[in-house]
């Protein structure tokens, strides 16, 4: 095997886990329940009060947040 056909390998396999990490991610941020679908509010960025329930986010005491 040639040094050229080795790189090529290697960078195919670099983009075949790269494709991969993204497939997981794009799975992992789409969500759908009951076929509604919505993006999962990020526990990081999400303040105490706030949640997210069929795609629509509410605040402790039941007012509407628009994204």
């Amino acid at each position: 095997m040639t040094t050229i056909q080795a790189q090529s390998l290697e960078n195919a396999r670099k983009q075949m886990v790269r494709a991969r990490k993204e497939l997981e991610l794009a799975r992992i941020n789409e969500t759908r329940y009951r076929g509604v679908e919505y993006t999962p509010v990020s526990r990081l960025h999400e303040t105490h009060g706030t949640y997210v329930y069929r795609g629509r986010t509410y605040t402790k005491g039941g007012k509407k947040n628009l994204h």
